[in-house]
């Protein structure tokens, strides 16, 4: 008799786990496409900051996608694939831990972010709470764009030397003084503008890469990358900019010969902020 309770009470312990644990979909999921969908690729990247690993599976439902929770330095990107092969919008959403959990009880673990990519055109949410390291790291891989590996010798990176500091009484020199968490946040905006500029450089378009590309060059003074892709990011905007982009853009102009344009922004830009 024992020995029946005991059975039937793993029964129900295994069809509420299977209930409420594997086979239950997660709430932000249900924005994921779903109509037309023959199955789900799921890779998941695990502690991309220090290298990782990296995992995928295929599943034919949603609910079926791991419920392991994602940690800070991990991101989930969910593919869907669909019956007709001639469909040729790509549909990506990323799953990342959300950075405000304890802020709501009920608040969701994880957040969702979706990017899509038709004819070459990617669209990226302008509000997207997704770090910029995690964007350029999935839109990397979903382009096959290596990261940069080193960052001394990336071209991007401008080297500047420190002064040297001598001592009135020894002359000795002083040794440099360096600044850890500078330069990795240097090799973090490194590694994002990377990506973004070899991604538009295969072809495909975006006003979210294009702008924050031109906003890099135009504050690092590199004049004319920044009006190579504010130029870009005018072409692909569908609705009028801020009135910072025409300053910006007429300067970065300006800077490299192009006088008349560069004055015809600036000219734009004064009118708006009236």
């Amino acid at each position: 008799m024992k020995k029946n309770i005991v059975i039937v009470l793993f029964v129900i312990f295994c069809v509420n786990h299977c209930y409420y644990g594997y086979g239950q979909m997660r709430k932000i999921y249900s924005t994921i496409e779903t109509k037309g969908v023959l199955y789900y690729k799921v890779e998941e990247i695990i502690n991309m900051a220090f290298g990782g690993t990296n995992v995928w599976y295929t599943v034919s439902d949603l609910s079926l996608i791991s419920k392991v929770d994602l940690g800070p330095e991990n991101v989930r990107i969910i593919t869907p694939f669909y019956k007709d092969k001639s469909y040729l919008k790509k549909s990506y959403y990323i799953e990342t831990k959300n950075a405000n959990i304890n802020t709501e009880k009920n608040r969701e673990p994880t957040q969702l972010v979706a990017i899509s990519i038709e004819s070459g055109k990617i669209e990226i949410p302008e509000n997207s709470p997704l770090d910029q390291r995690v964007l350029a790291l999935v839109i990397g891989k979903i382009i096959k764009i290596e990261p940069v590996s080193d960052l001394k010798n990336e071209a991007l990176v401008e080297t500047k030397a420190s002064p040297v500091s001598v001592s009135p009484v020894n002359l000795k020199v002083l040794p440099e003084k360096k600044e850890p968490q500078k330069e990795k946040l240097d090799y973090i905006l490194v590694n994002v503008v990377y990506v973004y500029e070899r991604v538009l450089e295969k072809g495909y378009k975006s006003a979210y890469m294009s702008r924050e590309v031109a906003n890099y060059y135009y504050f690092k003074g590199q004049m004319e990358k920044a009006a190579k892709w504010y130029e870009e990011l005018f072409v692909l905007s569908n609705e009028q900019l801020e009135p910072i982009y025409y300053y910006r853009f007429g300067d970065a102009l300006k800077k490299t010969g192009k006088t008349t344009r560069g004055n015809a922004l600036i000219e734009k830009f004064n009118q708006l902020m009236e």
